[in-house]
């Protein structure tokens, strides 16, 4: 089927003859005609995935030292902390999630990493990790003969089948093919941790995950900050195309202190409260700067992270200095430094150490 569309337009006639203006019919099939208007209507993204994080305002630790810990390094303690962070789908649905990354890092470098958990996690589809394969070799032999000797009234003959069959069946298990669905490791020279999340069969991207974190710090130790970066990438489906884009990110500094310490946990608070001020204006602040650092840390193979310089600005990307502008970031960012020079003093520091 086909529809005549009509043109109207000026040309040039031959020699000989007059100008005038000339009008002609060009036939397009209507097929054409549909699917230009399908792809000019629909919308260029046929899907969106967003996702939220919610990460803690501040994390208590504890003295965990091994006594015999205590004894080689008596001028150093281990601390345990725990970040519980929460990530949900607000739109979309998980089946298009691609990965989700979170870093906790000491851009001040100041705690050093003893271990960490969750560790890197293998999967399989299978149950135990098994597959039972079975082989079956089967072999038949058969044999007949027939003789037989007649006359046209009397018939005499005989008649002899042999047959033998032998079966084989051997079983064995081999390992189920085992896919990444975690990975963690340090970054920033061991000052800090990343974890890489993958979908799994066992496991939901959705909801509250822990991560636990050791570190090696000065004796006299009462708190510090670090900075926690969580992100999250989707499929994104387009009209014409399939692409991997940033579904959901989230930045914040986050005070450490000292079970028991008063001081350094109202400290805490106060960095939670100055990134939340005039309508969350410093927090914004940090995820914008972070956008691209993220991108980054996507792009970096999961193996390579942990080589990164300590001075890349994935690491160092909430350090910047004051300025003298007088903005309300501005003021929220010297508010910012001043809070974490006196984290700077809890943090304490051993010269045998370093």
């Amino acid at each position: 089927m086909s529809i005549s569309i009509s043109t109207a337009a000026t040309r040039t006639a031959p020699v000989g003859r007059m100008n005038r203006g000339l009008r002609w019919t060009r036939t397009v099939p209507l097929t054409c005609i549909c699917i230009l208007g399908l792809v000019w209507c629909m919308p260029l993204q046929a899907s969106d995935t967003k996702v939220s994080f919610d990460i803690p305002s501040k994390v208590e630790c504890d003295d965990v030292t091994p006594a015999h810990c205590r004894e080689m390094h008596p001028t150093m303690k281990v601390v345990e902390a725990k970040f519980r962070i929460s990530a949900s789908f607000v739109e979309g649905q998980e089946a298009s999630a691609v990965d989700f990354i979170y870093v906790i890092s000491s851009p001040d470098m100041r705690l050093n990493v003893l271990d960490f958990l969750p560790n890197t996690t293998l999967e399989s589809s299978t149950a135990e990790d098994r597959i039972e394969v079975t082989d079956s070799t089967e072999n038949s032999d058969a044999t007949s003969g027939d003789a037989r000797v007649s006359y046209s009234l009397l018939s005499i003959g005989t008649a002899k089948n042999l047959s033998s069959k032998k079966t084989e069946q051997n079983r064995y298990q081999k390992i189920a093919p085992k896919h990444l669905v975690l990975a963690s490791g340090t970054v920033n020279r061991g000052h800090g941790v990343f974890y890489k999340l993958r979908p799994s069969h066992d496991g939901s991207l959705e909801g509250a995950k822990e991560f636990a974190v050791l570190c090696f710090v000065p004796q006299n130790w009462r708190g510090d900050w670090c900075t926690v970066i969580c992100s999250a990438r989707a499929n994104k489906k387009s009209t014409l195309s399939t692409s991997i884009a940033t579904a959901g990110m989230e930045v914040a500094h986050v005070g450490l202190y000292l079970a028991g310490d008063r001081e350094a946990s109202q400290l805490a608070d106060a960095l939670t409260d100055i990134q939340l001020a005039n309508s969350g204006l410093l927090s914004r602040h940090l995820r914008k700067e972070a956008s691209q650092s993220v991108d980054l840390m996507h792009a970096i193979p999961t193996n390579q992270l942990s080589r990164m310089p300590a001075s890349d600005r994935l690491f160092n990307v909430v350090k910047f200095k004051s300025s003298p502008r007088p903005t309300s970031l501005e003021t929220a960012k010297k508010k910012l430094l001043d809070i974490q020079h006196r984290f700077r003093e809890l943090a304490g520091r051993d010269e045998s150490f370093h």
